[in-house]
């Protein structure tokens, strides 16, 4: 276990505020000036315009760990990278580093168009304080790793985008630093190209480099990091095991999408429609689990149905019951389902009265999230709308089956030639279906 001389970056109560105006930015930075050299400088105080990107945030992070920092967009996670990387000075609070640090922020950022690839390599390693005999022992291994030989010698004005971050990445890792600071940028290049980044960086922590990680993907946090820290409108919500810290980030994002009513439809809905006096409508609509949870929270892999009441005043025929799944939980609206009871099972004719329509799924396949559901009944080729509920709120939680995947499988493990002897986690293990074969 790391001790504490294997201190790499120590976080202390560290904020930082800005300006929304660029003009009183100005007039603040100079009043600010003048007040330090007067020793009255007090920073504590939002003034007009003010806002804290960053609040009260302390960790420590030593040699050979790593740490993620997760949060919406906005929530001062680049913000937090830069205080420790030294690119923008804390408010209020101190940042110690102890040791060489690498940050990869913007990849190729610093790097001069004009100038060619190979001359870029020596600009950036000596920015960052390697000596010219060390690139020069260095520069070939570089190049090796972004693969970038045929275009080493061209100006860095004519590389794509990719080529850009591969060998900004490239000088980054070969920097051996103690600290490494990545925000977002493990996605570079191709698969093969993504999996020499990913085993290079393990290679740096198992020589004891300490690693400052942003990044959206929870498997990426979950596989890397030791710990995390998940930041809130600036603030620190949250800070300890990665597994633990995600469930609430996850659980978060998923309840502030949420508007009241969740799961359920039983006033008079907006799309009713009237012929000749009569109308049709949509009753109620539930969003029902099997497993006993909450109205309008399903189970990833587990039993679920839609159940559908409709007011009819006169028979109807040739009618489709329609339900469309958006997901709202990375806020893109993509439609992930949608399924028509015409397509499915035919053309219905609904009697007078209070008819009732049940949709029942032996597993839920969606991922854990937040989604909208539209429901609609229409009538005929054309699907004549009769009404529409399009507000509906569902919560898919997981249970332990469906976590970091796109979508539940159902599945049943095999084993030949062994057993199984421990369960991985006693919460869901009875869950999922083993046959064993010795």
């Amino acid at each position: 276990m790391a001790g504490a001389g294997d201190m790499c970056v120590s976080v202390q109560g560290v904020s930082k505020k800005f300006s929304r105006s660029l003009k009183r930015s100005l007039l603040y930075g100079a009043c600010d000036i003048g007040r330090a050299l007067v020793g009255t400088y007090t920073t504590a105080e939002l003034r007009a315009s003010e806002f804290w990107a960053v609040k009260d945030v302390s960790f420590d992070l030593r040699r050979g760990e790593c740490i993620g920092v997760i949060g919406l967009n906005g929530s001062g996670k680049t913000t937090l990278l830069r205080m420790v990387a030294g690119i923008v000075r804390p408010t209020l609070g101190k940042v110690n580093v102890t040791g060489t640090l690498a940050p990869m922020l913007a990849l190729g950022a610093g790097f001069k168009p004009v100038l060619s690839g190979r001359e870029n390599v020596f600009l950036n390693l000596s920015l960052l304080g390697i000596a010219k005999r060390d690139i020069r022992a260095r520069f070939d291994s570089i190049v090796d790793f972004a693969e970038l030989w045929d275009a080493i010698d061209a100006p860095i004005g004519t590389y794509s985008s990719g080529m850009l971050a591969r060998l900004g990445f490239a000088c980054a890792v070969h920097t051996n630093p103690d600290v490494l600071i990545v925000d977002e940028v493990l996605s570079v290049g191709d698969a093969p190209f993504r999996v020499k980044c990913r085993n290079r960086i393990n290679e740096l922590r198992r020589a004891g480099t300490a690693m400052l990680l942003v990044s959206h993907s929870a498997v990426t946090i979950q596989a890397l990091t030791n710990e995390c820290v998940y930041l809130r409108d600036g603030r620190m919500v949250a800070h300890g095991p990665s597994e633990e810290v995600l469930r609430a980030y996850e659980a978060d994002t998923r309840y502030s999408l949420l508007a009241d009513n969740v799961g359920s439809r039983t006033e008079p809905p907006q799309g009713t429609s009237e012929t000749n006096g009569r109308t049709t409508a949509i009753r109620e609509v539930q969003l029902k689990a099997i497993a006993g949870t909450d109205a309008g929270v399903w189970l990833s892999g587990k039993p679920a149905e839609i159940v559908i009441s409709i007011s009819a005043s006169r028979e109807l025929a040739d009618v489709s019951v329609n339900i469309l799944i958006a997901d709202l939980t990375r806020q893109s609206g993509e439609t992930v389902q949608f399924m028509m009871s015409c397509r499915d099972i035919g053309w219905l004719r609904l009697t007078p009265g209070h008819p009732e329509l049940r949709l029942s799924f032996p597993t839920v396949g969606l991922r854990p999230g937040v989604y909208r559901v539209k429901v609609s009944v229409s009538q005929g080729e054309m699907h004549d709308l009769l009404a529409v509920v399009d507000d509906l709120k569902l919560i898919v939680r997981d249970v332990g089956l469906a976590q970091n995947c796109l979508y539940f499988q159902q599945r049943e493990w095999n084993v030949v030639g062994g057993r199984v002897t421990r369960t991985a986690d006693p919460r869901y293990a009875a869950e999922c279906e083993t046959v064993e074969e010795l």
